[in-house]
């Protein structure tokens, strides 16, 4: 029979293993182990010391570039766009420094900004509902707009893109001199979107006729993947639509928004020129660089930082270098 003090004696057993076995695990055992932890922890402390050093100096690099690009921005930009009527399309969640900085780039280069046409949240709803709303409006002003809508459209987006064929003739025209529908009538046209979007003409009551525009891609997108889809497919069709109607459109994004951007469907495409940072002050150079490029006739490019783009159109300054002086080699002077 089994008594108390086989019971007493199991116990102790237990606990003086216990107590042995965290004694030699407190100090023979992490000897080693330690050894190897510390050795893992300097290794880290050291790269991430070098990637520190590493990102001080990039940052310091692309502050002395944009410095250099605000420098030479009086060079560079004024002439580009000299007598051009400009509109900037925003939808939401667009960095607010980034449109100020392409607007102050777009004036350098002599360019008028007509106005801006803020896109609102219901714009990009894409519920059943407002597809029929959007549509319905299209069809309203057809007419009065001189368009004709495609027809059976089964995109998610068809009503963004019915209105886009809409607002096209509303705030752009091929003319330069901005003559297009008449004012009246494109005043009338934005406004029974009221709700879809904000009209904000930088002079007078109504937004002027431009001849060229800007989009600006959000910061953000929305967190459900196919409503980012939808919003992207959304502004391409707006872009593609603005650039038929004008002489020239221009997409521009901030780098931070490259992964989820509408930048990224139209790279490529031929369709509309793209400034992928145009949250720099380089980036907002290449906006009105990119606009007088598609004034000349060239092609839609894409450009910036994203693979795929190409470099800077470098335009030629509109102030002319001066000449460099020539020396007269000796013994072939002028005779007197």
């Amino acid at each position: 029979m089994i008594d108390f003090r086989y019971h007493l004696v199991s116990i102790i057993a237990i606990f003086l293993a216990l107590a042995v076995g965290l004694v030699v695990g407190a100090t023979t055992l992490p000897g080693a182990t330690e050894t190897a932890l510390t050795k893992a922890e300097h290794a880290l402390t050291k790269q991430n010391a070098a990637l520190g050093t590493q990102n001080a100096a990039q940052r310091n690099e692309l502050n002395a570039d944009q410095a250099f690009a605000q420098a030479t921005a009086n060079r560079i930009l004024p002439g580009l766009l000299a007598g051009r009527k400009v509109v900037l399309v925003v939808p939401p969640n667009t960095d607010t420094a980034m449109v100020s900085g392409v607007t102050t780039a777009l004036e350098q280069a002599g360019a008028t900004v007509t106005g801006q046409v803020t896109l609102q949240s219901s714009f990009f709803d894409f519920s059943a509902s407002t597809e029929d709303s959007l549509n319905g409006l299209a069809k309203q002003w057809e007419s009065e707009a001189g368009v004709t809508l495609a027809q059976n459209s089964n995109s998610t987006v068809s009503g963004q893109q019915a209105a886009a064929t809409i607002l096209g003739p509303a705030i752009l025209t091929k003319s330069p001199t901005g003559v297009g529908l008449p004012a009246d009538t494109s005043h009338t046209i934005l406004s029974q979107f009221n709700g879809y979007l904000q009209v904000s003409p930088t002079r007078g009551s109504t937004l002027a006729e431009a001849s060229l525009a800007v989009v600006f891609t959000p910061d953000s997108s929305p967190s459900s993947s196919a409503q980012a889809t939808d919003m992207s497919q959304a502004l391409d069709a707006l872009a593609t639509q603005l650039h038929a109607d004008s002489l020239g459109t221009v997409m521009a994004g901030s780098v931070s928004a490259i992964p989820n951007s509408a930048i990224t469907g139209m790279n490529g495409s031929g369709s509309v020129s793209t400034v992928d940072y145009a949250d720099t002050t380089t980036g907002q150079i290449e906006v009105a660089e990119a606009l007088a490029e598609l004034v000349q006739g060239k092609a839609p490019t894409s450009y910036g930082v994203e693979p795929g783009t190409a470099p800077s159109p470098a335009p030629s300054p509109s102030v002319s270098p001066t000449p460099t002086p020539t020396s007269t080699p000796a013994g072939k002077g002028k005779t007197k």
